[in-house]
């Protein structure tokens, strides 16, 4: 088990040192470009100090990146219009980003220009997603911060490791909704107040969203889907669990992936060390369900079909967990048998 967490924080998609200095110089470059060319937009890399100024600001630049050539004005008007809000926020408070090894839990999201722009920006990826999800942050009570150290505890590689990639965390209470990542909102995850009883499930549900962080990072400098990509057009592997007529596409497929090998990482290791506050059978399920659901999109993605929507790097990305969720697959449950042979449910 412990080769495959050294496995996973290694290499091409998992170095998370060389992923965030690749991360750096893009966005550094980025800032360059937009200064140089637009005389209405005045920032300096490293951006601000605050959480909520960068998780605004890389969420502008990632949204009229992919459409700069095709309407430069536009790209200029949406950043220059996000940086005059961070000026006009002043003094208002905001969370100065963590000089440890986990993200900041905000406690200014609410009633602040920022913290409601960020709201915004969240509740705009859901909608544009089909979903209805609603929230509404609360101030950290330090049952986040148990979780976060439960995963560096359990994971001491991946886990500080994986958290790296994000900025800042928010709790929020909600209906239907247990934690989140939102695109426009990048370096910021979100957890629900509903899950902090349990610090494994959010151990587990912080690892998750931190690896769609990660994985964004990756797509930033490897080609990982084809070129002309979109999910509307792709290929979607229909999902046996989780309701009827449920698919996903190739995209979310592999972020997928990439999070349930992670995650029965994780639950192999709470196996491993016997931890005093987890129960066994509720333990030995969770583990069962990440391994199964990894293996089930190993094959998914294999087929022709999901293989002619990668790049070169998402093909090798897929082939990599697969090896790495194979080993996985030789290592005992609770019951002693191995995680390939026990034939855990996918639910």
């Amino acid at each position: 088990m412990a080769a495959v967490e050294r496995a996973l924080a290694a290499g091409p998609y998992g170095d998370s040192s060389s992923l965030r200095a690749d991360s750096d110089a893009f966005y550094a470059g980025v800032t360059d470009l937009f200064t140089d060319v637009f005389d209405e937009v005045e920032l300096q890399w490293p951006w601000p100090s605050t959480a909520q100024a960068r998780i605004l600001i890389r969420g502008a630049f990632d949204r009229v990146m992919p459409r700069l050539s095709a309407d430069p004005e536009q790209a200029r008007d949406h950043v220059a219009a996000v940086l005059a809000l961070i000026a006009e926020a002043g003094a208002e408070p905001q969370d100065p980003i963590s000089d440890g090894p986990t993200p900041v839990a905000l406690r200014h999201l609410r009633g602040t220009l920022l913290g409601e722009a960020i709201q915004s920006g969240f509740h705009a990826t859901m909608r544009s997603d089909g979903h209805a999800f609603k929230i509404e942050p609360l101030v950290p009570d330090g049952r986040e911060q148990a979780a976060m150290e439960l995963l560096a505890e359990l994971l001491p590689v991946i886990g500080p490791s994986t958290m790296s990639f994000v900025t800042a965390l928010g709790v929020f209470t909600g209906e239907q909704l247990t934690s989140a990542y939102a695109a426009a909102t990048p370096g910021l995850v979100y957890v629900s107040e509903s899950l902090l009883g349990d610090r494994l499930e959010t151990a587990d549900a912080i690892l998750h969203e931190c690896l769609h962080q990660k994985l964004a990072e990756i797509e930033l400098t490897r080609r990982v889907l084809r070129t002309g990509y979109r999910d509307e057009d792709a290929h979607h592997i229909v999902i046996p669990w989780g309701g009827p007529d449920r698919t996903f596409s190739v995209d979310r497929s592999l972020g997928a992936f990439h999070v349930y090998v992670h995650g029965a990482l994780l639950h192999l290791a709470a196996v491993e060390r016997s931890h005093p506050d987890l129960d066994p059978d509720d333990l030995a399920a969770r583990l069962g369900i990440r391994w199964n659901r990894a293996a089930f999109f190993a094959s998914a993605l294999a087929t022709a079909e999901s293989q002619a929507e990668l790049g070169p790097d998402g093909r090798r990305l897929v082939s990599w967990l697969t090896e790495l969720n194979d080993q996985l697959g030789r290592c005992g449950d609770l019951s002693g048998r191995t995680l390939s042979s026990a034939r855990a449910g996918l639910d």
